[in-house]
């Protein structure tokens, strides 16, 4: 792999804009299966993000965005007023339809801020909508390659990654964010293999870091997520990288669940732990990591098997070939299914932004 182009060849587009649509990856088929999903109507991107289709901070951030454009193409009334409080009330829908990553507020925010005071007209702001959107996807793009260009240079050469769920070119635009610098190191030539956490319940990184891993070339393999102690004092870590859904003013960082203990063995075994971001994930109404909502979902994500969801929607649509698949828990069993945890600000090297590697300390520093 010699440069971006190349690299554009093998890991597609996660969320790109149409015209009259915004195609964006299934996240719910991978890896078996590469297929594409058209967004045409604002409600098909809420349920897109709430059915993880799509998830990952940025990502969930572009199709946040994508239900204001769409649902923008399909208003056919005059009054530009009516227009635009319709818009703020759509942008209340997709907000909620996933309460924890920063950037699907701040997306759908800077879409509907992109329309010009003096667009009087229906048409005009519908243009401003189209443009305010494209250009926000190509920036959140290129912030993520700076992501990577500043993070490559604490990877050396025959690094050994460790990185939990996926915060890749799926959990964004493209490219990714914990994945950036990993992809930067190899265009500049270096040789580095990957741990990748399963990451449970939905298996994040075996069915969707390890999917990136496997199209472009990178060396990997896949631990369970109770294996990293292991792994740690067996020196078989070199730096921790991960990715984030929201970050506090003081530097505490929510990530997907299992980020918090990952940080603190790391910190044990005097590893580097980087959190890898662009800004948009960044609160800065939020003081601190305790004031972050966690988001807690179905306990039968835990009690029954993963595919189990995939059939979930082939149920949805009688398919025949929905085969109801048995519990791997008792039944009458309860889960506790929190999404996140946070990871305290001391605990974290460095957060690696658009802007450069930044100490937790400095973040209340940058600028919106």
């Amino acid at each position: 792999m010699k440069n971006l182009n190349q690299l554009k060849k093998v890991l597609p587009l996660t969320v790109e804009l149409k015209k009259d649509k915004v195609i964006i990856i299934d996240q719910v088929q991978l890896p078996d299966k590469l297929k594409f999903i058209n967004l045409k109507k604002y409600t098909q991107a809420i349920s897109a993000i709430k059915e993880f289709n799509v998830r990952g901070a940025q990502a969930l951030g572009a199709v946040g965005g994508a239900g204001i454009f769409l649902a923008s193409i399909s208003y056919n009334k005059k009054d530009p007023f009516d227009f635009i409080s319709y818009l703020k009330k759509v942008s209340k829908e997709i907000i909620k339809a996933r309460p924890t990553a920063n950037n699907l507020r701040w997306t759908v925010d800077m879409v509907l801020n992109g329309i010009d005071s003096r667009s009087d007209t229906v048409a005009k702001i519908k243009k401003d909508i189209y443009n305010s959107y494209k250009k926000l996807l190509e920036e959140e793009t290129n912030n993520a390659i700076k992501v990577g260009g500043h993070g490559e240079k604490i990877i050396k050469n025959n690094y050994k990654i460790l990185t939990h769920c996926n915060a890749g070119s799926l959990s964004a635009i493209w490219y990714g964010t914990a994945t950036a610098p990993i992809y930067s190191a190899i265009l500049k030539g270096k040789k580095v293999s990957v741990l990748v956490d399963e990451t449970r319940p939905w298996l994040q990184g075996s069915r969707l870091t390890a999917w990136e891993m496997k199209m472009v070339g990178i060396d990997y393999s896949i631990n369970i997520d109770s294996a990293n102690g292991f792994l740690m004092t067996n020196n078989m870590v070199d730096v921790v990288i991960v990715g984030a859904d929201r970050i506090a003013l003081n530097g505490d960082t929510a990530n997907k669940i299992g980020t918090y203990p990952l940080a603190l063995m790391a910190k044990r075994h005097k590893i580097p732990f980087y959190v890898a971001a662009v800004k948009a994930t960044i609160d800065f109404e939020t003081k601190k990591g305790a004031d972050i909502e966690i988001e807690e979902r179905s306990g039968d994500e835990v009690l029954k098997h993963t595919s189990y969801w995939e059939n979930r929607n082939l149920s949805k649509s009688k398919s025949k070939k929905f085969n109801p698949l048995l519990e791997i828990a008792p039944k009458g069993s309860k889960a506790f299914n929190p999404v996140f945890d946070v990871t305290p600000a001391d605990l974290i090297t460095g957060i690696i932004t658009e802007d450069g590697i930044l100490k937790p300390g400095e973040i209340k520093n940058l600028k919106r």
